[in-house]
């Protein structure tokens, strides 16, 4: 294995050694791909690459195919827009103060090297304001960005990110869940296993996204011990990136080694249903091969890391050795029963009115595997080679494509089904899958300005997976969920949910965004006596009986209904000269619960309930902050 991985490194830098010019990956929460999606619905640019992050010279590419099918007579505002974020992405030798980026490079032709630093700093302050006071909450984040990137030769280039900072983010709690009996095979003996559930109240519902990993350091033990899980108090968080991206064969071939957030197979910006923009960053190596104009192959394989959250899940899994008295034996942490790598691989077909992609993905425990990482084999065949014992999915996506007026597609993945002709197959619990449909149209005589509008629905036990009590080189119970770092790498809602999704963004007015998001959001509660199996990433499947049982969408247990309307705006100030940017993000919330009037089953009523339990919820979240010296 080492002296593979040898010639792997070997091979990589004499890759480096010959290659490379500002290849450094465009983060992907950066408002240009807002800016980029537009303009491919306004057939400003050609079909965009559906594996992001995109590199600083592929936006530069796109920006200048935009600018060139811009009328300067009728269009100097567009025109004026992209050439900023075109500027936003140069970044010239010496010192910059406005920018305070410092930049310093060679001059050879030969082999260009260069190596820029910049600094910059963000608060991001929120708070949720309810008609019941009890909850009302706020937090905040001040962190401090720093930045070390540049070219290594003509195609490749590096870039490392270093996030320190100072958070509060309190949690309420709402209660338990129960994740199984039956995860084990002496699940009769065994005491019951649960994930505690919290909510977040000061940012909307699904909103939030943390800048730190890993875990954060309590203010108030500054030591070892006071490493946590969530910055429930005053705590010092911190995060760090890298990646080395390179790009050959004129721009056909891109490789790239690093950790940091990606999307891939996104028909819309956050959309994706595989590999979504929120979902955390891990530790991969991937390559996107342009074969022809019309066809890619992308491939990626990494590693996992571990979910770290004992305020949720403290002595959830204590139990796997217990003497005969159910006393517990040994104490294990969540290091020990996540153990994960992930590979998965797409194909892609880009026509002027159709795309078409395809792939498949497995969560496999660390061994050295090689056919999933091996871009020609498929991961669903090869598992069947080596034993049938890792967490297999399929998906694909269809989107037809209409030029300057708007697209309209379907997506699926597919996480695990039991095909029976003879029953309503997907009606069974086992059929563990999410669906998407969606379209995203331009705003006639507004620039810059799209309308979406999507539905997406992720079954029961969705990005989980059944319980695993042995793989090959592990002998203990091992979980193989969809997940990293205890946040799914699909999309964001949580199984067992569904959700309509209506926005308009625009940037019609020079430095600014602004942009109306409604979502109405139902899950099926993962507390309380209403919990609805299955409605939690810590569900997993048991393994007898499963074919049998059967799901009852918002008719099976109590579930929460969320009414979210979300109004954002942000202004760069570099218009004045002024390294600032700010954002606002103003919501209205309305939650409420519905219980079931009977047994479970599609002829059940359900009714709205309002208790001590599952109490409505009504109130505002205001979100403000901002950034200095951001690029």
């Amino acid at each position: 294995m080492k002296k593979t991985l040898s010639i792997f490194f070997i091979l990589f830098t004499v890759l480096i050694s010959i290659y490379a010019q500002s290849n450094n990956t465009v983060e992907i929460n950066d408002d240009v791909y807002e800016l980029l999606r537009t303009c491919e619905i306004q057939n400003l640019c050609e079909p965009l690459n559906n594996v992001r992050p995109y590199s600083v010279n592929y936006v530069k590419y796109k920006l200048e195919e935009i600018l060139s099918n811009l009328n300067e007579e009728t269009d100097s505002l567009q025109i004026s827009i992209v050439q900023r974020y075109i500027e936003k992405y140069e970044i010239e030798s010496g010192v910059d103060l406005k920018n305070l980026t410092y930049k310093y490079e060679n001059n050879s032709e030969i082999f260009p090297v260069s190596f820029v630093v910049n600094d910059s700093f963000t608060v991001n302050f929120s708070t949720g304001m309810y008609a019941d006071t009890s909850i009302n909450s706020y937090g905040y984040e001040v962190y401090n960005h720093l930045n070390f990137l540049g070219d290594f030769g003509k195609n490749v280039s590096y870039d490392v990110s270093g996030l320190l900072g100072l958070t509060e983010m309190p949690l309420e709690y709402m209660g338990e869940y129960n994740i199984g009996e039956w995860l084990y095979d002496d699940f009769d003996t065994q005491p019951p296993r649960t994930i505690k559930s919290y909510r977040n109240n000061s940012f909307l519902p699904y909103h939030y996204s943390k800048y730190w990993d890993g875990s954060v350091y309590f203010l108030s033990n500054l030591t070892a011990s006071g490493l946590e899980t969530w910055p429930s108090t005053k705590a010092i968080g911190l995060a760090m990136l890298a990646d080395i991206h390179g790009s050959f064969f004129d721009n056909k071939l891109e490789l790239s080694l690093g950790r940091k957030q990606r999307e891939w197979a996104a028909m819309d910006n956050g959309s994706s249903l595989v590999l979504n923009a929120k979902a955390r960053p891990f530790m991969a190596f991937e390559a996107d091969a342009h074969l022809f104009p019309w066809l890619s192959f992308s491939t990626i394989t990494g590693v996992l890391e571990n979910p770290n959250q004992a305020h949720i899940n403290m002595n959830a899994w204590y139990d796997l050795e217990c003497d005969e008295n159910g006393e517990l034996i040994n104490d294990y942490d969540d290091s020990y029963f996540f153990q994960n790598a992930f590979s998965m691989g797409m194909l892609a077909l880009d026509f002027k009115y159709f795309h078409f992609d395809f792939g498949s993905t497995c969560v496999w425990p660390k061994r050295f595997e090689l056919g999933y990482g091996f871009p020609l084999l498929d991961r669903v065949v090869y598992q069947n080679n080596i034993g049938d014992f890792d967490n297999l999915s399929l998906f694909v996506d269809l989107k037809g494509i209409y030029p300057s007026v708007g697209s309209i597609w379907i997506s699926g993945y597919l996480d695990e089904i039991s095909l029976n002709v003879k029953t309503k197959f997907w009606e069974k619990t086992r059929a563990m899958y999410a669906m998407q449909t969606g379209t995203k149209v331009n705003v006639p005589f507004i620039p810059f300005t799209t309308a979406s509008l999507r539905y997406t629905k992720v079954e029961p036990y969705c990005y989980t997976h059944h319980s695993i009590n042995y793989t090959p080189w592990y002998n203990h119970y091992l979980s193989e969920s969809y997940t990293n770092n205890g946040e799914s790498l699909g999309y964001y809602l949580p199984p067992n949910s569904d959700e309509i999704n209506f926005e308009i963004t625009s940037k019609a007015i020079e430095f600014a965004t602004l942009s109306f998001q409604y979502q109405l959001i139902r899950h099926g509660t993962d507390w309380g006596s209403g919990a609805v199996p299955g409605s939690s990433l810590y569900s997993e499947m048991r393994n007898y009986n499963r074919d049998d049982l059967n799901k009852y969408f918002l008719h099976d247990g109590t579930y929460e209904w969320s009414n979210i309307i979300t109004v954002y705006g942000s202004y760069d100030f570099r218009k004045y000269n002024l390294p600032v940017k700010m954002f606002m993000n103003i919501g209205f919330i309305y939650d409420w619960f519905t219980e079931i009037n009977g047994e479970p089953g599609w002829g059940t009523g359900y009714s709205h309930i309002n208790n001590s339990e599952y109490s409505d919820k009504v109130g505002f979240v205001v979100n403000i902050g901002f950034s200095i010296f951001q690029r």
